[in-house]
């Protein structure tokens, strides 16, 4: 299957059937192989409609689709849409977060057949039964190799038991999120459960300027993630038409999203 992808991201695949953009002079032959375009984010969806037209001047299979357009995701194929290395062994979410898309477009948590990586991708691993969870870090420890938990540990979900887990295997980074004034204080336990990890490895989606909150407010915000021992990674709420915010809003994001940006005036 040829894939399309209307830009190239950390976890665009790299190999010889994903295309970025438009159909170039070099490309499969076969008009008849089948087209996904995928399209991850809302703000690209225009763009995804037009490049599925502009594969269609040469494909008779071209089909249209990915998180932006709702698709409520299958069992998860290695190296499809996410580069290899990456896996994803759930689907959707329990909760009902009101800035969150994933429960609508997914649904309620569901398992997956868990397939090997080392870059877990999964929007709420800890909300899985607990011999899920245990069936996946034995597949973390067969890859022998640093372990990325970039789709986020829901610090709502995070116990002791977590810990254990966590200490036998080799941590790359450990995600957690902290989206709204209200999640300080469970953020804050959960901290105290990862506090034996260093902070290189903890790492915090910080969003900012939902509900009213003021450019103050979320910088405390961020600064006390900081303070609790996580390098937080800063993003604008965001809305289906894309808001659009002003500039100190924008400059607020680019330093929080940035480690050499907030760590050089970190205070002693």
């Amino acid at each position: 299957m040829i894939r399309v992808f209307p830009s190239r991201n950390k976890w665009t695949p790299t190999d010889e059937l994903a295309f970025i953009g438009d159909p170039p002079l070099f490309r499969p032959t076969n008009n008849s192989m089948p087209v996904f375009v995928s399209v991850t984010f809302t703000s690209e969806k225009k763009e995804g409609e037009r490049l599925a037209k502009a594969w269609s001047q040469y494909y008779l299979n071209v089909k249209l689709g990915g998180p932006a357009f709702g698709d409520p995701g299958g069992e998860f194929i290695p190296g499809r849409f996410l580069k290899e290395g990456c896996t994803i062994t759930s689907r959707g979410c329990p909760k009902k977060c009101p800035w969150c898309f994933v429960p609508r477009r997914e649904g309620g948590i569901r398992e997956l057949t868990i397939k090997p990586g080392w870059i877990v991708q999964d929007n709420n691993l800890l909300a899985c039964s607990e011999s899920h969870i245990r069936a996946v870090f034995d597949m973390l420890r067969e890859q022998n190799r640093r372990i990325f938990f970039n789709g986020g540990l829901d610090k709502d979900y995070l116990q002791d038991w977590h810990m254990k887990l966590l200490d036998s295997i080799k941590i790359g980074e450990v995600w957690l999120s902290c989206d709204s004034p209200a999640e300080m204080k469970p953020f804050a336990v959960a901290a105290k459960i990862l506090g034996g990890l260093p902070m290189k490895k903890r790492r915090c989606y910080v969003m900012v300027g939902h509900n009213g909150e003021t450019l103050a407010d979320a910088e405390r915000r961020l600064e006390t993630v900081l303070e609790l021992g996580f390098m937080p990674f800063c993003q604008l709420y965001q809305t289906d038409p894309q808001k659009i915010y002003p500039s100190v809003w924008r400059r607020l994001q680019r330093k929080w999203a940035r480690p050499a940006a907030y760590m050089s005036v970190k205070k002693p």
